[in-house]
């Protein structure tokens, strides 16, 4: 095993699923049930926690079902604030720093930041916004010069 394997997973942007196998162990289950569950768990290399959840994803178009995983590192004031009911972690609501989720399309965990996740809902309302006055000018069918530039005015000033 590399000396980057034997630190901290926060080092690597990628980690093997076959790693976290052999690295984490449940400390506590927090609750579960037939949709999702979350626990505490340790990597035994280094000693830091984790907040693992994990939930069932049904693909309705062809019935087929997947389970996927996500691992929040957690300090130790965390760990015993969650153990003793006194910090909700409920995901998403409660998930606002960088954590490693796994991927349908290979066997290992990617570091997923949930604060992009805001920068592309604002890209996302920009886009519809943008959308809209394209769409409202094609709607007006004129294509002369003064409408081009009150269109384009109008896209310069779209947040």
């Amino acid at each position: 095993m590399s000396s980057a394997m034997n630190g901290s997973m926060k080092a690597n942007r990628r980690v093997a699923a076959a790693t976290l196998r052999e690295r984490i162990e449940t400390v506590r289950a927090l609750q579960e049930n037939e949709i999702d569950a979350y626990e505490i768990v340790k990597d035994r290399t280094n000693g830091e926690h984790y907040l693992l959840y994990y939930y069932l994803h049904l693909n309705v178009a062809d019935g087929s079902k997947e389970t996927y995983y996500h691992l929040m590192p957690i300090d130790n004031d965390d760990v015993l604030a969650i153990v003793l009911g006194e910090q909700p972690y409920e995901y998403p609501a409660h998930w606002h720093r960088p954590f490693l989720r796994n991927s349908a399309e290979d066997d290992g965990y990617v570091w997923f930041d949930p604060s992009a996740a805001d920068v592309y809902d604002s890209f996302e309302q920009t886009g519809l916004k943008l959308q809209e006055a394209l769409l409202e000018f094609k709607r007006n069918g004129s294509l002369d010069e003064e409408a081009v530039r009150k269109l384009l005015e109008k896209l310069d000033q779209t947040e």
